[in-house]
């Protein structure tokens, strides 16, 4: 995903410069991660998640495939389709958009922008598929989360629109949503990361330290 740059004085919102430095500070730490590291945290998260009753108990899940120094999920994915669980991934659309779709073979997958790894299009995917989808776990990426559920992303705003869309329809459920990261980038020192109005808090996190259930800041 890609930093999104606001520079228009009247689109200032209260809390976006401390996502900005955040961000910058939680790239650099991601860049300086050697990648033998990078891949005994994914592991060890794989086998956290897959262990979890939130994982065995779902039917499919939606989630992405870690490129570009985030976790590794490809053998979680696989796991998944072993079990016979229902895999969606997300392809992007347009700026600032995307949408998932089913994927049965990873090594179908194609790449797409930014170096991402989609799914190829079959129908018109969903914004965010659901319990109607048998989908009952959406996995989250981002650069940092909090333990309170929030989360920081990569600025381009994708996953922000696409649970927007579900979240504000009352007739559909919205899955459990869980947050992805090693657990060095939970409650950054920088912290706290901010919540703004179109932010959508985590229900989980799950790191290569264990999935813990997110407790909301008091007040918030």
């Amino acid at each position: 995903m890609v930093l999104a740059v606001t520079d228009a004085r009247s689109h200032y919102v209260p809390g976006q410069d401390r996502k900005q430095s955040l961000r910058a500070e939680l790239l650099g730490l991601r860049r300086s991660m050697p990648r033998a590291q990078l891949e005994i945290v994914s592991g060890a998260l794989t086998r956290e998640l897959a262990e979890h009753p939130l994982w065995l108990g779902a039917r499919g899940i939606a989630a992405f495939v870690g490129v570009r120094g985030e976790v590794d999920t490809r053998p979680l994915l696989e796991r998944c389709l072993g079990a016979g669980k229902s895999v969606w991934l997300p392809r992007l659309t347009g700026p600032g958009r995307m949408r998932f779709w089913p994927c049965v073979d990873l090594d179908r997958l194609e790449r797409g922008a930014m170096g991402l790894l989609e799914p190829p299009i079959h129908g018109p995917g969903e914004l965010a598929p659901g319990p109607e989808r048998g989908v009952d776990l959406i996995l989250v990426p981002g650069l940092g989360f909090g333990r309170d559920g929030a989360r920081l992303g990569f600025g381009a705003g994708h996953y922000d629109r696409a649970l927007a869309t579900r979240h504000g329809d009352p007739s559909l459920t919205m899955p459990t949503l869980c947050g992805v990261c090693p657990v060095a980038f939970v409650d950054p020192p920088g912290g706290p990361i901010p919540m703004l109005g179109h932010d959508l808090a985590m229900d989980y996190l799950a790191t290569d330290a264990g999935v813990e259930r997110c407790v909301a800041r008091p007040g918030a």
